[in-house]
């Protein structure tokens, strides 16, 4: 962001005093709200999370892809722990009545799946 501010600083569309302000401003940034006053008035360019996503270089499926991928892991994650705990039931109390859950879990995780 202070890289960007510099580009503007450069073009002369900020004094030195606005420049040093805006970049103290940047460095204190959290959230893309405080970016933006800093950018609202400037031309391009602008920080990376502030262009909206449909004018981005990244397609909309490489997008979504790269945000699923944690959650389909902790998905897996999930899934596995519920098999090994309902396997260990079986397995400590010998009852085949344990086996029930199993089945009834695996039908709806795999028909969940995509």
């Amino acid at each position: 962001m202070i890289a960007l501010l510099g580009e503007h600083f450069s073009a002369g569309r900020l004094e030195i005093d606005e420049f040093d302000e805006r970049c103290t401003r940047a460095a204190r940034a959290r959230f893309r709200a405080d970016v933006a006053v800093l950018f609202a008035d400037l031309p391009a360019p602008h920080p990376e999370v502030l262009v909206p996503r449909d004018s981005g270089t990244t397609s909309e499926p490489e997008r979504e892809g790269a945000s699923r991928a944690p959650r389909a892991r902790r998905g897996a994650l999930l899934g596995i722990s519920v098999a090994v705990a309902l396997l260990g039931l079986l397995v400590v109390t010998r009852q085949f009545w344990a086996l029930l859950p199993m089945i009834g879990f695996v039908f709806v995780w795999f028909g969940t799946r995509k």
